[in-house]
C-alpha cells in the first residue's frame, strides 16, 4: 500500500505561500545582518550592539514594555500552533450516509468501502499496490492510487479501475454518480487519471 499526505490541496497551497514569504523575509534579515556585521555600511555599526543602550534604557524605563513583548510573542506561538493544526486538516470523510429514509440510517464507514475497493483493485493483473481515500463529507469521491509494475500496460489497468471496480463500487452504494479521481504510478512517472464523473 502507498501512503499519501493527509493535505488538503487549499492547505499545500497556503503553506507554500506562507513558507515562501517566511523564507524571504528571514533571508532578507540576515543577509543585512550579514552585511551590516562585515562592515559595509560602515565600521560604527559593525562594532555596536544588537540592543543598543536607547533601547536598553527604553525598556527600563517603561514597565509595559516587557509584558507587550511577551503578549506578542504568545500571539506568535497561537498562531504557530494554528498553523501546525492546519496540517493535520483532512478532506477524509469518515462515511456514507447509503439510505435515509423513515425506516432509519445506514451509515457506511469510510474503510468499509475503501478496503473493498482496494482489494478489488489489487486483483488486477499487474498491480502492486493500492490506496483508496474517499474524500468530501458533503459531496463525497473516491481517490484510488495505483502502483503497477514494470512493463504492466498501464491504460489496461486504469481501464479496469475506472470501469468494472468503479461501477461495483457504485453499485454496491446506490450511487451511480460517485465521482472519482483515478492515478497509476508506474515505473518511470505517473500518469494521472481521469476524473471519473
Amino acid at each position: 500500500m502507498t501512503g499519501l499526505g493527509p493535505r488538503t490541496p487549499s492547505t499545500d497551497r497556503r503553506n507554500r505561500v506562507v513558507l515562501a514569504a517566511l523564507g524571504l523575509l528571514f533571508t532578507a534579515v540576515g543577509v543585512v545582518a550579514l552585511l551590516v556585521g562585515v562592515g559595509v555600511f560602515g565600521d560604527d555599526r559593525a562594532d555596536r550592539p544588537v540592543l543598543d543602550p536607547d533601547a536598553r534604557a527604553f525598556a527600563a524605563d517603561h514597565g509595559w514594555f516587557w509584558p507587550v513583548v511577551g503578549v506578542v510573542c504568545g500571539l506568535i506561538a497561537l498562531l504557530a500552533l494554528v498553523w501546525l493544526a492546519q496540517q493535520f486538516r483532512t478532506d477524509r470523510s469518515h462515511g456514507l450516509d447509503v439510505t435515509h429514509d423513515e425506516l432509519g440510517d445506514v451509515h457506511l464507514p469510510a474503510t468499509a468501502l475503501t478496503d473493498a475497493v482496494e482489494d478489488d483493485v489489487a486483483g488486477i493483473t499487474g498491480v502492486r499496490g493500492t490506496r483508496v481515500e474517499l474524500r468530501g463529507r458533503h459531496e463525497p469521491s473516491l481517490e484510488i492510487a495505483v502502483r503497477v509494475a514494470r512493463g504492466t500496460d498501464v491504460p489496461v489497468v486504469l481501464g479496469q479501475v475506472c470501469g468494472p471496480v468503479l461501477e461495483r463500487a457504485r453499485r454496491a452504494l446506490g450511487r451511480p454518480d460517485l465521482p472519482a479521481q483515478v492515478d497509476v504510478t508506474a515505473v518511470g512517472g505517473v500518469r494521472r487519471g481521469p476524473d471519473v464523473r
